[in-house]
């Protein structure tokens, strides 16, 4: 046994001492530590505010928050970016300041009648600004990796994602099934959070020790002062180039029907499908193994039929879930589980291979003049439809009744929408086709 760890601790002593390999060590420790957060905010944060006494409409105001958070700093936060020596600066202080915040959050429960807007004011305060985070994140990684090695670091990184992202819902799932009451689930929720807030100071403190190249006097000297005028200049681009507008379009009409039942879809499977804290994560681990298992698949079709065949798959399934969401709710109380799991699962699987086909056709039809401020400017559009959407959906199934018939007809809405949004991306990967403009990387 002394054997065994003394080998061990010297195999770490040589990866650490290969700067290479430190490096992805290192990415893969941070993406560890995001991924935590990412899945313990997707998992917890509905169910925090439920157990505090969120109203349907309130629940549905949870995406709205965070969203309009992300939208109002996206644009700011990447214009101080741009004027740093080191694009590693903005990232570790917006860590440390969301670190801070996760232990305010996990607080909230202690602030009595109060307790329902303070959950939104520090929501934005953390989720909202990890999604700001994100979009820093990959300029960071830009620079700190050469392009010929980040697929590798990159996949790297995911890996160590996947295990978090499957395996720490699920255990805050069954530690929530052991609480008899509301208040104890939100004592779960608060230990969760608190060990977020550890690990993104943690994560702050990782991304510190990431070398990462800075810019010359004469580079930071280069940099022109920002302009309005910059962001006239952009809308014209996106307005006017045909191949980007077309896309843009299409993206944002599926974009729409997809966010449209984010907090519905929640509400169907709490209220409806009557699904306990376990069995969402239950539901939630299994989607993510399902998705490892198929990104491979998908990145294979990507290069034999395109990223624009790709993603039909994933329109397709959103629809299927919609179908999975309808189906369910009508089933006898006490036979719906196993059924929309089954059919929720196989729907959710192909939407693994969204960023993986959407970033890669943003960037096909993007201009190179103003490129990072046209996809700032998309970033915050799709943030805006994530913000309002599932308000509005929330929303319209109270208008028609927030009772079972409502949520049948709501989920019919949504299943008409994304029906929709998949014939469009049909029509367009043929139209596509047609005129050449298909270039598979694999014969």
């Amino acid at each position: 046994m002394l054997r065994y760890f003394r080998m061990l601790r010297e195999r770490l002593q040589l990866t650490w001492g290969n700067k290479d390999m430190r490096v992805t060590l290192l990415f893969g420790l941070e993406g560890l530590m995001l991924q935590y957060v990412t899945s313990i905010n997707g998992f917890g944060n509905n169910l925090y505010a439920t157990n505090m006494g969120a109203s349907d409409s309130q629940i549905g105001m949870v995406q709205l928050v965070l969203n309009l958070v992300a939208v109002v700093l996206l644009l700011p936060i990447g214009i101080v970016a741009n004027r740093q020596r080191s694009s590693k600066t903005l990232p570790v202080a917006m860590l440390l300041f969301m670190g801070a915040m996760y232990f305010v959050y996990a607080t909230v429960p202690e602030f009595g009648s109060n307790r329902i807007a303070f959950f939104f004011v520090f929501l934005g305060l953390t989720a909202g600004v990890l999604a700001v985070y994100n979009a820093q994140w990959q300029a960071f990684f830009g620079d700190a990796v050469e392009e010929r090695k980040r697929n590798g670091v990159y996949s790297f990184r995911n890996r160590f994602m996947f295990l978090v992202g499957t395996v720490a819902p699920v255990i805050c799932g069954l530690c929530m099934g052991t609480a008899v009451d509301s208040e104890g689930k939100l004592v779960v929720l608060r230990v969760f959070y608190y060990i977020a807030g550890a690990l993104v100071l943690t994560q702050a403190l990782i991304l510190s020790r990431i070398p990462c190249p800075k810019r010359t006097d004469a580079e930071m000297a280069a940099i022109k002062r920002f302009s309005p005028r910059e962001i006239g200049q952009a809308l014209g681009q996106m307005a006017t180039t045909r191949a980007f507008r077309s896309f843009f379009l299409c993206i944002m009409f599926f974009y729409l029907a997809w966010h449209l039942d984010w907090s519905m879809w929640y509400i169907g499977q709490t209220q409806y499908i009557h699904m306990t804290e376990a069995q969402l994560s239950y539901y939630n681990g299994l989607v993510c193994v399902g998705q490892l298992l198929t990104v491979g698949l998908f990145a294979r079709l990507n290069e034999r039929k395109t990223v624009h065949f790709s993603f039909i798959f994933a329109v397709l399934g959103h629809t299927f879930c919609s179908l999975a969401m309808l189906v369910g709710v009508n089933l006898p109380q006490g036979s719906q589980l196993i059924p929309f799991m089954a059919m929720g699962i196989l729907g959710s699987v192909p939407q693994g291979c969204i960023q993986l086909c959407a970033v890669q056709m943003l960037l096909d039809v993007t201009p190179q003049r103003n490129r990072a401020l046209i996809i700032s400017l998309h970033t915050m559009v799709v943030t805006l439809s994530n913000a309002v959407m599932p308000y509005l959906g929330v929303q319209l199934y109270q208008a028609l009744g927030a009772d079972q018939h409502a949520m049948t007809l709501f989920a019919l809405i949504a299943l008409l929408a994304r029906g929709s949004a998949a014939l469009l991306f049909i029509w367009r990967y043929r139209h596509l086709k047609k005129a050449g403009r298909l270039h598979p990387t694999m014969p």
